[in-house]
Formats: C-alpha cells, structure tokens, sequence
C-alpha cells in the first residue's frame, strides 16, 4: 500500500527527468536558426500549460493515495497495538488529503483554462499568418511572434513592404451570448475600447499603439533611417466592425478577411527597396532565434 501511495509522486518524478534528459541529450540535425512560427510564443505556454495540468492531476492522485496508505497503516497498528492514542491520525489524513487534493484539482482545472485560451490565441495568430502569406505576392515580408525583450511581450506580426511596415496585434476571441441587444457577430469601437456583445478589450488598441511607437524606434535606430509604422487590430472569424463614434485613432480594426483586401489596397510607396532590404534583414535577425 505504500509503494502504491508514492507512485504518482514516482510518475511525476519520472516525467520531469526524462524531459529534463531529453532537452540535455538531443542534438538538433542543423545549428542554423529558424525564424519564429505564427504563435510560437503562445504554442510554447501551451506545452507549459499541459505538462503542469498532468502535474497538478498527478499531484492529486497522490494525496489520496497518501491518505488512504496513512488511515490503512494506521489502523491496522491500533488494531494490533491496541494504540488508541493514534485514532486522530486517519481523520487529519484524511482532512489535509481533501484540502491538498482540493487546490491540487483547482489548479489542474485552471491549467485547462489556460489552455483552451491559448489554444484559440495559436489559432487565430495562424489564421492572420495564412492571411500574409497571400498578401507577399505584392511584395510584403512577413514575421512573426517577434520579441520586444525583457518584460515587455511581443508583436504578434509584422508585415513589410514597399507599402510601409505593419503591426499586427492578433485579438481572437470566442462568440458568446450577447447581453444586450447588439448582435454577437458585431464589434462597436468606440474611441480605444472594443465594445462586443458580451463585454469589452480596452487593451487591444493601446497594446498595437505601444508596439508601434516602440518598432518605430528600434528600425530607426538599427537602420539609421526614419521608419514608422502603422498598427491594426485584428478580429480572427466573422466578425462585423463598427466606428461607434468619430475617432482619430492611428490604429485600424479590421476582421482578418478584410485584412488582404487592406493591405493590398495600400498602393503608395513609402519606403525605398533598399530600405525594405535593411528592415528585412533586421527583423529576420531578430526572429531568428528558434531552435531546430
């Protein structure tokens, strides 16, 4: 019964060293780097999410079976011993079990939540992707998932051009129930706040605006020239976008079917071939950091 109470701890052990190992041992068949895919970042912290979501599930197999091992061990030695002054033991076990076993499942059921949520983030970046990747026959370079450093997140895309160079903040979001009488499909913007039927992002339009203040700065500096990008929001699936009131916001919101005709209809060169090259070669440098 005690061999048995420790084997999910065993398991969990077991699956964390062999990870460990393999991270360790595995040579990849090339040195060179490949350029960051669509959500690598979000794909990443879902592989995160269910190694700690088996974890915490683990960790819940063994609080019970610690308890049960503690009150079977524990009764038997009263029972031969005739210790009655252990008969406390299996009730506390058994509380510290629950409560333990408890939080252990609260956690597991969060890594769940964690998941679905970064699991449609990863979609809905690759859906933009499909979309840029149409989008090169008119001379756009796309990346993605690029870094900012430190603390600071990423930029999800970021498409370059004769045309200028375009951020891309991705926003994917699941149609819920409307609570008012607005349409599901519907996205009212109103000023910096996306208004849907369900509730509200007031973070997607400052979180573009941030991002393009700061790539503006990093290509001006790397490539000694003046570049300034442009920001749009994103709306992955079916969804309508409505101007709620006039705005001068620099950041366009668009749904991703809508985002090729965009870009495409962006006919005015702004940026110089060889300048293109330099921004190119920049960006590509800095996606260029994922292990094959």
């Amino acid at each position: 019964m005690g061999f048995c109470a420790i084997c999910p701890v065993l398991a969990i052990l077991a699956i964390d060293s062999m990870r460990r190992r393999r991270r360790a041992g595995d040579k990849p068949p090339q040195k060179e780097k490949l350029l960051r895919p669509a959500g690598y970042s979000c794909s990443l912290r879902l592989d995160e999410a269910e190694y700690n979501f088996i974890g915490w599930l683990l960790g819940a197999t063994a609080a019970c079976s610690f308890a049960g091992a503690m009150v079977l061990i524990t009764s038997a030695y009263i029972k031969a011993r005739g210790f009655a002054a252990l008969a406390w033991v299996p009730g506390v076990s058994l509380l510290a079990s629950a409560l333990l076993t408890g939080e252990c499942v609260r956690r597991a059921l969060k890594k769940i939540n964690d998941g679905r949520n970064l699991r449609l983030g990863l979609r809905g970046e690759q859906a933009v992707a499909e979309v840029l990747h149409e989008v090169a026959d008119c001379g756009f370079h796309a990346f993605h998932d690029l870094q900012r450093g430190g603390k600071s997140g990423n930029i999800d895309h970021v498409a370059v051009g004769p045309q200028g160079v375009f951020v891309i903040e991705t926003k994917a979001k699941t149609m819920r129930r409307s609570r008012s009488e607005q349409p599901r499909h519907v996205v009212l913007v109103n000023g910096d706040v996306l208004n849907f039927a369900f509730g509200y992002d007031a973070d997607a339009i400052p979180q573009a605006q941030d991002n393009v203040d700061w790539l503006s700065d990093h290509l001006s500096k790397k490539t000694a020239e003046p570049v300034e990008a442009q920001a749009i929001v994103v709306l992955p699936g079916s969804w309508w976008i409505e101007q709620a009131s006039k705005t001068d916001s620099k950041v366009a919101v668009m749904n991703a079917n809508y985002l090729a005709k965009y870009l495409r209809g962006k006919t005015k060169k702004v940026l110089e071939p060889a300048q293109v090259q330099r921004i190119v070669a920049e960006l590509d440098e800095k996606c260029r950091d994922v292990e094959f």
